[in-house]
């Protein structure tokens, strides 16, 4: 016959407040973005514009040979695309748009 574990009621208490915890980071205080959303981005904003109107990327990359750094917004899990934003060293945006997301591909990418 198996003995039931017991758990003291404080104990109980602070796992439920850090489940309760961890769970309300899941949740964002904005709401979805869409491709339409993004499509308000155009050559020249800021940096700083950008931050924001949409919030820090999901993840960013350089690219060396044009001296640019790319920030990539996934906004469709489902569609499997991510939103682009090239970043001049300046600071302003040389252009924006959609573009396949990598972790549909089965490969260890940055989520």
């Amino acid at each position: 016959m198996r003995s039931a574990v017991r758990i003291p009621p404080r104990r109980l208490v602070l796992l439920a407040v850090l489940a309760a915890a961890g769970c309300s980071t899941l949740q964002s205080s904005r709401p979805a973005l869409s491709e339409s959303d993004f499509a308000a981005i155009q050559p020249g904003m800021t940096r700083d514009q950008v931050l924001a109107r949409y919030g820090p990327p999901t993840w960013t990359f350089g690219v060396w040979q044009e001296h640019l750094t790319i920030w990539n917004y996934r906004y469709s899990h489902s569609a499997c695309i991510v939103y682009q934003v090239s970043m001049r060293p300046d600071g302003t945006v040389r252009d924006a748009g959609t573009a396949p997301d990598p972790a549909c591909d089965g490969g260890s990418y940055p989520l």
